[in-house]
């Protein structure tokens, strides 16, 4: 499976949108455009080729078209087919990549607790069968309410939009762990990753160090650093650090305990250690980050 990678810390710019219904059998002209294009099969069968690729969409699948893609239809479709369609672009830079490159973002998001739901990205296949259609095809009616609607608040789309493609990466992601999860039963590699993991998880509060993991497992060091790397994508000391700052920031906004405290609560030995990797890792010291959320957080009902 091939996905879309958006980055969303920005909302995605809505350019158009609308619903197809052929009132004689039709196909698709060839044509590309300069905006993502989705597409999402409502009646009959649409016959649509992408490159070197042929799709027969049925009801309820979704078909992503990138910018400047040519396309075109193969093939005859039925009086009556229809489909709904929207197109967008994207300010940020994207990226298509493949299935198995979207693993490790989902361990590290699965595996570190305080990280989850923190993602700046939405994943959307270039081609799928989302198992909960009816949620997409809401929020589309509501794209299509809201573009008739004239709301002096132009944004509205735009944010409509980026919901829309969040609820299809949702069920895609949700789709995709089951699959991974499937996987890794039969998968000694990963077994054997999960477990590291988990062991991390458990003793991220205490001074521990890629020696300490290899003594556990009773594994060369030198080769559980290659292998956490080869499946994590980072070092496993970067990791160890992300679950430590991540845990840190929740003590600066949920407690009142000094930054000392806190410090050798995560297994720092050294105060000053901690207070620059810190600000290296969030661009705040702990100090200014305690200033800027902690009254956000009291205030949140």
């Amino acid at each position: 499976m091939k996905l879309l990678k958006l980055n969303i810390n920005r909302p995605l710019s809505f350019v158009s949108a609308g619903s197809f219904v052929a009132d004689q059998p039709w196909i698709h002209t060839k044509r590309s455009i300069a905006s993502f294009e989705l597409i999402i099969v409502v009646r009959d069968t649409v016959y649509l080729e992408l490159g070197e690729e042929r799709y027969a969409l049925q009801p309820k699948q979704t078909l992503l078209i990138l910018p400047n893609q040519p396309h075109c239809g193969y093939d005859w479709s039925d009086k009556n087919c229809s489909f709904h369609w929207f197109h967008f672009q994207c300010e940020s830079d994207y990226e298509v990549i493949e299935e198995k490159e979207l693993y490790a973002d989902l361990i590290m998001l699965d595996n570190n607790p305080y990280l989850h739901r923190l993602t700046d990205y939405v994943y959307i296949p270039v081609f799928s069968s989302p198992p909960e259609i009816d949620r997409v095809n809401i929020l589309f009616h509501q794209l299509l309410h809201t573009m008739e609607s004239g709301y002096y608040t132009g944004h509205s789309l735009n944010y409509l939009v980026t919901l829309l493609l969040i609820e299809l990466s949702e069920q895609t992601l949700s789709q995709l762990k089951s699959q991974f999860r499937a996987d890794d039963a039969a998968d000694p590699a990963e077994k054997k990753l999960m477990k590291i993991l988990e062991w991390i998880r458990i003793h991220s509060s205490e001074n521990i160090s890629v020696q300490d993991v290899a003594r556990q497992f009773t594994y060369n060091k030198d080769y559980l650093i290659r292998f956490f790397k080869k499946h994590m994508g980072m070092s496993m000391q970067e990791y160890i650090h992300s679950l430590k700052i991540a845990k840190a920031k929740n003590m600066l906004y949920q407690s009142s305990a000094s930054i000392k405290e806190i410090a050798f609560a995560l297994g720092f030995q050294d105060e000053k250690y901690f207070m620059k990797l810190f600000k290296r890792l969030q661009g705040l010291t702990p100090t200014e980050f305690r200033r800027a959320y902690y009254r956000t957080h009291l205030n949140n009902k």
